[in-house]
């Protein structure tokens, strides 16, 4: 398990940092009793599923190396006062950093969903500080509209941080729940957005993150499954009692999906 924690913290510092490791093995388990020949078939999805981590890190290693190429081509055309050489390295460097980064191999996933938040840890009180503060100037000063992805992307690498190298810290439900805001919100990724808000109750089953709500707001408004929603408008009533303002939300919108699942029942 621990390998397959150093796993996912290498990938993700590959995609957002740019650092370099060799390609390790990672294990995954899977339901045996869901196939024909468990045996072979969970060999064959563990052995792709190290293939494919092999492979992400083998990209994030060349994606490392052609920044760095790009750096010391700049650093050297500047060196030599050549100014129009040294324009189109820096632009694309600038061209390659603004571009999206992947990240393919969601820590979420590999970590699975049996960590227990529980101690406090103070390097990883120290990333999620630094990963709160990357996500709100990540956020921008005019809503969405002037958001940061490169600040967004260090946020998660933070939070991603906590959760493959502190596994029994007491922020690694904070973590989740924190990627599952930057997903949701402003990278428009909806599914790594329900992984990761799944994960913060199965982490810490007393986590005051209202997860439950912010899964209801995607199915309700982004995926348009209202059965989904209602149910999970109805947890976010019964558990998050923190949240008032929800809770009141959670029973309108209960109240109207019923209504349109009834009307379309009826059709």
């Amino acid at each position: 398990m621990r390998q397959l924690f150093t796993i996912s913290a290498v990938v993700m510092g590959f995609l957002v940092a740019g650092c370099q490791t060799p390609a390790q093995k990672v294990e995954r388990s899977i339901d045996k009793e869901l196939l024909d020949d468990p045996f072979v078939l969970v060999g064959t999805a563990d052995s792709k599923r190290s293939q494919e981590v092999a492979m992400v890190e083998q990209m994030a290693g060349y994606r490392a190396q052609y920044r760095e190429q790009l750096g010391q081509l700049l650093r050297f055309y500047d060196t030599q006062g050549n100014q129009l050489k040294s324009k189109w390295a820096g632009q694309e460097l600038a061209h390659l950093e603004l571009g999206p980064k992947r990240s393919y191999v969601v820590i979420a996933e590999l970590a699975g969903s049996d960590l227990q938040a529980g101690e406090t840890v103070a390097d990883a009180d120290l990333l999620y500080e630094e990963g709160i503060l990357l996500y709100k100037q990540g956020r921008g000063t005019v809503g969405k509209l002037l958001a940061d992805d490169q600040k967004l992307y260090r946020a998660i690498d933070r939070f991603n941080r906590i959760i493959t190298t502190y596994t029994t810290s007491d922020k690694i439900d904070d973590a989740a729940f924190q990627m599952g805001e930057i997903y949701s919100h402003y990278l428009k990724d909806y599914t790594t957005a329900l992984l990761y808000y799944e994960r913060v109750w199965q982490w810490d089953p007393q986590s005051d993150k209202p997860a439950h709500f912010a899964i209801a707001r995607i199915y309700d408004k982004h995926l348009h499954d209202r059965t989904r929603a209602v149910d999970y408008y109805q947890m976010a009533i019964d558990l998050e009692t923190d949240y008032p303002a929800n809770q009141q939300y959670a029973r309108d919108r209960i109240k109207q999906l019923n209504e349109e699942i009834s009307d379309l029942d009826s059709n």
